[in-house]
């Protein structure tokens, strides 16, 4: 009865799916001092990484009790689901185009919400602006997983077969913090001079800015984030949490930039 329960208890917490934990981000309140904000599309800087990568192909399988074997109009066999693994070179996930993109477009709207007061707009609303301009570029320089407690759990999931109250151990949820490296560089220009600048790379959404002989404020970041998810759990919700997290930290990051003096 006891083991029952326990397995019961496991299934549910261990297919729950992940969700961000520990501090939030902060930033003060808003001082209320107008400024224009623009935010680049992200760069990244990152290295390529060798990861093990499985994927999952149909195939058919023996041969129909009538025609002559695979493949024949008398095959009759039943298709099979295989595990494909093999070894590639990409980026890692922060550094990844679509993960740029959305990161900006959620930064944009993450610090237009807790600093009201701005006006906050990627390159492509800069032929609107008028004044001083303060402009803003994220460069990605890779990201790691440097806490995890993924291995341990396997382990006792996996000798828990056996040994069932090796499964209490799996009642808690595993928790990973993913560290995202980088520099956020401020640069303070006329809005004419910044219409002036903007430039247009194939590989990115909208304008970049050519910030040549402008001297940037930098100040290169780790920022740490921490979710927890069940050990059975699907993992395709994951990327978008570890992206909110990272937005969170990201737009703290720029707003302390943009108004440290």
């Amino acid at each position: 009865m006891v083991a029952r329960l326990l397995l019961v208890i496991f299934l549910c917490s261990g297919c729950a799916t992940a969700q961000l934990v520990g501090e939030r981000a902060f930033s003060p309140e808003d001082p209320q001092i107008a400024r224009i904000v623009v935010i680049e599309p992200l760069f990244e800087l990152a290295e390529l990484q060798t990861s093990t990568r499985t994927e999952y192909a149909t195939l058919g399988s023996g041969y129909g009790s009538s025609g002559t074997g695979f493949g024949s109009p008398g095959f009759t066999g039943t298709p099979s689901t295989v595990a494909i693994t093999r070894q590639v070179q990409e980026k890692p996930f922060f550094a990844k185009p679509p993960t740029l993109v959305e990161v900006q477009h959620r930064v944009l709207a993450e610090v237009q919400r807790r600093r009201p007061s701005w006006r906050v707009t990627s390159t492509s609303g800069a032929q609107l602006l008028r004044g001083p301009v303060t402009v803003v570029r994220t460069i990605i320089e890779g990201n790691d997983t440097i806490a995890s407690d993924r291995t341990l759990k396997n382990l006792a999931f996996g000798f828990g077969l056996l040994i069932w109250p090796l499964q209490f151990f799996n009642l808690n949820p595993v928790e990973e913090t993913v560290r995202v490296y980088g520099l956020v560089e401020r640069f303070n220009l006329d809005a004419a001079s910044l219409q002036s600048r903007l430039v247009k790379y194939p590989s990115q959404p909208d304008f970049a800015v050519n910030l040549a002989n402008v001297p940037p404020l930098r100040r290169e970041f780790g920022l740490d984030v921490t979710y927890e998810e069940g050990l059975l759990a699907d993992e395709r919700p994951r990327p978008n949490v570890l992206i909110d997290g990272f937005v969170e930290r990201l737009a703290s990051a720029v707003i302390a930039l943009v108004e440290e003096p």
